[in-house]
């Protein structure tokens, strides 16, 4: 309430909050919380479209349903890709497979159904594991030119050490979301959404701690 509050009546450049206005903020706040689309499934958008034009009234009612159905949801999905990354990475991949991978995430789709969100996935995976493979196989060769004694590591020990390393790094990062973000770390992503919609360097941060806001549900895979 004290938001709106502001944002109507004490911000410099106030915007009339409105259907259009519902619609950015719920573009932007779905990009924030799943920009790369590797967590919510299609069948999820069309249940959340319905609030495209609601966001407005919601925030003049103090209604927060838009906001808990997508977190929960969130974070539903968010417990479920846990166990599809860790079975994922349990074996080596196919690199003798020729395939591709699109990182267009701006115009990706989303999913429609769980088996094809474990195949987006695996690529993007499949895709870290070569980047660190590639990086590893230089430093070998490098260690090699520069003591010929050396003998470079096999393939086979590289590829499960890149595993390895990207299954850590991942287990850290779902740790994080799930011991250091509560709820109102969301509700601050949601809310920025609102308040950014004003222009880009208007920014809510909530009373207990701000350290953790620049989350981003990016999540890098290295």
């Amino acid at each position: 309430e004290i938001l709106t509050y502001v944002l109507e009546q004490g911000h410099y450049k106030p915007a009339d909050i409105n259907d259009d206005f519902s619609k950015q903020v719920y573009t932007k706040y779905l990009k924030g919380i799943d920009p790369t689309k590797r967590f919510f499934l299609q069948s999820d958008i069309d249940e959340f479209n319905k609030y495209n034009t609601s966001i407005d009234d919601m925030i003049k009612n103090k209604d927060l349903t838009f906001f808990e159905l997508t977190n929960s949801r969130l974070l539903q999905r968010i417990n479920e890709v846990q166990d599809i990354y860790t079975d994922i990475l349990k074996k080596p991949f196919d690199y003798n497979k020729e395939e591709s991978i699109n990182v267009d995430y701006e115009n990706l789709p989303y999913v429609s159904s769980k088996k094809e969100l474990k195949d987006r996935w695996r690529k993007q995976l499949k895709f870290s594991v070569l980047a660190t493979i590639a990086d590893k196989n230089k430093l070998e060769r490098d260690k090699a030119e520069k003591d010929t004694s050396y003998q470079p590591k096999l393939f086979s020990v590289i590829e499960k050490e890149a595993r390895e390393s990207l299954l850590k790094s991942q287990n850290d990062y779902f740790d994080f979301i799930e011991n250091e973000l509560d709820h109102n770390d969301w509700f601050s992503i949601y809310i920025n959404a609102i308040v950014e919609r004003f222009d880009p360097h208007t920014f809510y941060f909530s009373p207990d701690d701000k350290e953790k806001f620049d989350i981003s549900m990016s999540g890098k895979f290295e």
